[in-house]
C-alpha cells in the first residue's frame, strides 16, 4: 500500500497545482531564500569601531605612501644621469678588435 502511495504522490501534487486558481500566484509574493546578498547595498553594517579604524589605517597608509613619493623621490627615480650607451667603446663593451683573428 506504502508503494502505491509513493507512485501516486507526484500526481497528486500535479493535480493540487492545477486546480489552483491562476491569480493565487500573482497575488502572493514568491519566498526567495537568497541570503544575504543585495543589490548595490551592504548587507551587514559596520560598527563604528570598524569603519573608524578602517578609515585611520587607510589614511595613514594614503599619508604614508605620499609623503615619502614627495619627500623621499630619489627611492622611485634615481638622482644620477643615465650613461649615453652610444658613447661607450668596443673594449668597454668587451667587442674584441676586428683584426683579431
Amino acid at each position: 500500500m506504502t508503494s502505491l502511495i509513493g507512485r501516486l504522490r507526484p500526481l497528486i501534487k500535479t493535480v493540487a497545482l492545477l486546480r489552483k486558481s491562476p491569480t493565487e500566484s500573482v497575488r502572493k509574493p514568491t519566498v526567495r531564500n537568497a541570503g544575504t546578498i543585495t543589490y548595490r547595498a551592504h548587507a551587514v553594517k559596520d560598527t563604528g569601531l570598524a569603519h573608524y579604524l578602517g578609515e585611520g589605517i587607510s589614511f595613514f597608509f594614503w599619508y604614508w605612501i605620499l609623503y615619502h613619493c614627495w619627500f623621499e623621490f630619489d627611492h622611485l627615480v634615481p638622482p644620477h644621469e643615465y650613461p649615453d650607451p652610444t658613447k661607450f667603446t668596443n673594449e668597454e663593451l668587451g667587442i674584441p678588435p676586428d683584426d683579431e683573428d
